[in-house]
């Protein structure tokens, strides 16, 4: 299914697209697929309503989301992002919450439950445990907020299982603070990559993730980003190996001995310069070693010696 959404919706292959989409749907509703949802079945029947919710969704919804990337590729992804961060900014949420937040790859995927109408939370391998403590906090939060309005929670019956699913990770979030990875997975990275993906400067959580945005703020929550760090880098960052970071020793040491060496030669031959023009000045050098340096100096001359007119006679 591929709606050509460059042509008007009445043409033979959108019409076609059009058709399976709506008979698909009617198929999977009337088998129970969308219960959750707490779809009206009585509806099903009703192909002009279907076929108006089917035109907005796909040509002006869809539609708007295909020009956007037209222009500019990523757009939606970006407006997405940007209306989640103006949400959490709403709920007062510190900017160390809101970098996470607002980068989808940092949320895991839900499958459904072939047993029941539930659905299993799936487990992202580079995410550490309080990372996922945080993110259950958000979502009781979601659901609460709903409660508290009087609003039905349209939103899916989710649960953790034994033995998570791990999620197959279509791309690693990066940039995040160290804590939200996991530090078995962080480990096993290439130190070229650990640089690339996480900020090893900055944390995110408190030791507890659990005590995250309760109504009664947690008085370390309410912290500067740089306070935070301060205060929790040291306690978070034991199980991290950030050798990579860490300058080598020997090497800085080899370096420095090596320069030193250069630095002592440099001085003797300076020295013994000093000496020779100070001998020279007072008249002490070695006659012999003079007179030495006076015939080199005058074979070198000869080189240049213009040749003596006999000596053409060859040429």
């Amino acid at each position: 299914w591929a709606p050509d959404l460059d042509n008007p919706s009445d043409t033979l292959y959108n019409e076609a697209c059009r058709i399976s989409a709506i008979q698909t749907f009617r198929q999977l509703s009337a088998g129970g697929a969308y219960e959750y949802t707490n779809i009206n079945l009585k509806f099903l029947n009703d192909i002009q309503l279907l076929e108006a919710t089917y035109n907005h969704i796909v040509y002006w919804s869809l539609a708007q989301r295909y020009k956007k990337e037209l222009k500019q590729s990523g757009k939606y992804k970006k407006d997405k992002e940007r209306s989640a961060i103006l949400r959490a900014r709403l709920r007062g949420f510190p900017n160390r919450y809101l970098k996470i937040l607002s980068n989808i790859d940092a949320h895991s995927d839900d499958e459904r439950d072939p047993k029941g109408k539930r659905y299993i939370i799936r487990r992202i391998e580079c995410r550490s445990a309080q990372a996922n403590l945080f993110m259950r906090r958000v979502h009781e939060e979601m659901e609460k907020v709903d409660q508290d309005n009087g609003v039905k929670s349209q939103r899916r019956e989710r649960y953790v299982p034994a033995m998570p699913a791990k999620l197959i990770c279509t791309g690693v979030p990066k940039g995040l603070p160290i804590d939200f990875y996991d530090p078995t997975w962080f480990n096993s990275c290439p130190p070229g990559q650990k640089t690339v993906i996480a900020d090893y400067l900055n944390v995110a959580f408190l030791p507890d993730a659990s005590a995250s945005i309760w109504g009664i703020q947690h008085t370390n929550e309410k912290l500067s980003e740089k306070k935070f760090t301060e205060k929790y880098w040291d306690k978070v960052i034991g199980p991290y190996d950030i050798s990579h970071e860490i300058p080598n020793e020997e090497s800085d040491k080899s370096e420095g001995e090596l320069s030193d060496g250069l630095d002592v030669v440099s001085n003797q031959e300076q020295s013994e310069d000093k000496e020779y023009e100070e001998a020279s000045e007072e008249g002490e050098i070695n006659p012999g070693l003079e007179q030495d340096t006076k015939m080199a100096h005058a074979q070198d001359l000869n080189c240049y010696t213009v040749p003596h007119e006999n000596d053409w006679a060859g040429w």
